[in-house]
């Protein structure tokens, strides 16, 4: 159980990155990590962009790029990886003429963590990192877990001692689109159980309250275990736009890696 829930600082270190590892802290808060002129750009960008298209297994989700977690097949797979360059191009061009969030991101990881950081590499293929996530008016987003292990080929000898995730938010809603944090982390079966039989996510009656409730403002990021239960509350006036980062731990002699 985290000592701490939330930890608000103007930067991220080896520490803050190590306490999210650890459990003794729920989230790293960072307030206003894009600049407001640089959210004001992109957004004019994102509201309509013609590329929007729906979650492959949740299509009252909408992205702009393609998420590893759409991963079903081989063909998907390659699609993945074929669409992974020019995926992060497009998020470079949504925010150009300003830096875009997921290179600071990255530099930002590889300075303060002592092996550095950089893209997943599976078979010697590199991921995508940044894709632009909404969540629509009314549209809830149900307790559940995150594990890159979930997408991996059957194969594949890529294992993680831990992972983490980065949201960088880029709307938020006057109401509702709060983050919840239960600050548990199910093992698989465990998992599987409280799903029951739901094909993703797991119902609200299954759990108690959550452990701690967070309302982001534009700008924020926000680092926290994604293997950790947690939801998002649906929003009531607007779309929820995030850009989605996943970061893999295999130890502290060894670089952090990050897709999306």
């Amino acid at each position: 159980m985290s000592d701490i829930r939330e930890k608000t600082t103007r930067t991220l270190t080896h520490a803050d990155i190590r306490s999210v590892i650890d459990g003794t802290c729920l989230a790293v808060h960072l307030p206003g990590f894009v600049p407001r002129v640089a959210l004001e750009k992109a957004r004019e960008k994102l509201f309509d962009h013609p590329e929007r298209g729906d979650l492959s297994q949740a299509a009252e989700f909408k992205r702009v790029g393609f998420a590893f977690s759409e991963i079903s097949d081989e063909a998907s797979r390659d699609r993945y990886y074929a669409q992974a360059r020019p995926n992060i191009q497009r998020m470079r061009d949504l925010f150009a003429p300003y830096s875009a969030p997921s290179d600071v991101l990255r530099l930002l990881l590889e300075e303060a963590w002592g092996p550095g950081a950089g893209l997943l590499h599976i078979d010697g293929r590199k991921a995508f990192i940044g894709i632009c996530r909404y969540q629509d008016k009314d549209v809830d987003l149900n307790p559940h877990t995150d594990a890159l292990e979930r997408n991996l080929p059957a194969e594949s000898r890529h294992t993680l001692k831990a992972q983490l995730s980065v949201n960088v938010y880029i709307d938020i809603p006057e109401t509702g689109g709060e983050l919840e944090l239960w600050g548990v982390e199910p093992t698989a079966d465990e998992y599987d159980r409280l799903r029951g039989q739901r094909t993703w996510g797991i119902d609200r009656d299954r759990l108690g309250p959550p452990r701690t409730v967070f309302k982001p403002a534009p700008g924020d990021l926000l680092l926290l275990n994604p293997r950790q239960i947690h939801a998002v509350r649906p929003s009531h006036d607007r779309p929820r736009i995030t850009l989605g980062h996943f970061i893999g731990y295999h130890g502290d002699d060894r670089p952090l890696e990050l897709w999306s």
